[in-house]
């Protein structure tokens, strides 16, 4: 219940310190792929690949520093070797995550670079294989931290690439499922998008 609390407190400050912002706003479409190799403990996994998309929404405070939103409906999952009393199998989980993340850019006429790190509030929606919707607890909290490109491609629309990783906080599990205890998600995604700013 606390996890919970904080998650949700972090995600408020997030959006109000978006809001007196002074430097122009962006929105735009995000698409991307992830590599999620979750901390499951006790259990060796292997990587699995996921995929991402959802949108960014990119609010400024200063002309190098802006709040951006990137809420992005997620899949990752953990493939398993099999052990003395379980065959090998996968769990995968679909989750909706509202990242809310600081943002810092540098960018020199049409190229620019940018960092950003924050926290992740996520609120899963499906699971599968190894465990199930019944299994998961429903919000949780991560951590992001990522770096990017950004080109201008045309007047106020910028084409951008970004790389970031993400750390559970709390458990993907609501308690136990069999001999899988806790399930800790841990992934690198690879995003690419659209961004529209406003004139102003």
């Amino acid at each position: 219940m606390n996890a919970k609390k904080t998650a949700i407190s972090f995600l408020l400050l997030g959006v109000l310190g978006a809001a007196p912002a002074m430097a122009g706003w962006g929105i735009g479409p995000l698409v991307g792929m992830n590599l999620a190799n979750p901390d499951v403990e006790d259990h060796k996994v292997k990587t699995v690949t996921g995929w991402a998309f959802g949108a960014r929404i990119e609010s400024g405070m200063l002309p190098f520093l802006s709040v951006m939103l990137d809420p992005m409906l997620v899949k990752t999952g953990a493939e398993f070797d099999a052990t003395a009393t379980e065959p090998s199998g996968e769990g995968e989980f679909t989750s909706l995550e509202i990242p809310v993340l600081l943002k810092a850019k540098l960018q020199l006429l049409n190229v620019g670079v940018y960092g950003f790190l924050g926290p992740d509030l996520f609120f899963n929606t499906d699971a599968s294989g190894r465990v199930s919707s019944s299994d998961a607890s429903s919000v949780g909290l991560a951590g992001q931290v990522g770096a990017g490109a950004l080109l201008a491609v045309a007047p106020l629309i910028h084409l951008t690439l970004d790389a970031r990783y993400s750390h559970g906080f709390t458990d993907l599990l609501d308690g136990a499922k069999g001999d899988v205890k806790h399930w800790r998600s841990r992934d690198v995604r690879l995003t690419l998008g659209l961004l529209f700013h406003s004139p102003i």
